[in-house]
């Protein structure tokens, strides 16, 4: 079992109706499964997958990369501005 703290920025905040969860998943799971996970308990999620990026302890990464017990990881949506 692995215990992550998981960040949401800007509308996911929103959706998921806080900036930060801990949840513990099983151990050498992804990102991708991670955010499977949280879809599940927040369906509004899903809807962003497409558009969302993911950071590891503070680096963006790819949602393909392993996860383990202690990291950070944050979702992050397309941020504009001018």
């Amino acid at each position: 079992m692995a215990s992550i703290i998981v960040r949401f920025f800007g509308p996911l905040k929103d959706v998921v109706g806080k900036d930060e969860l801990v949840v513990d998943l099983q151990s050498a799971c992804t990102g991708e499964v991670a955010f499977s996970e949280l879809a599940r308990a927040h369906p509004r999620l899903a809807e962003w997958r497409a558009s969302v990026r993911i950071a590891i302890n503070l680096e963006y990464a790819a949602f393909t990369d392993a996860l383990k017990d202690g990291d950070e990881i944050s979702f992050i949506p397309p941020v504009s501005g001018g």
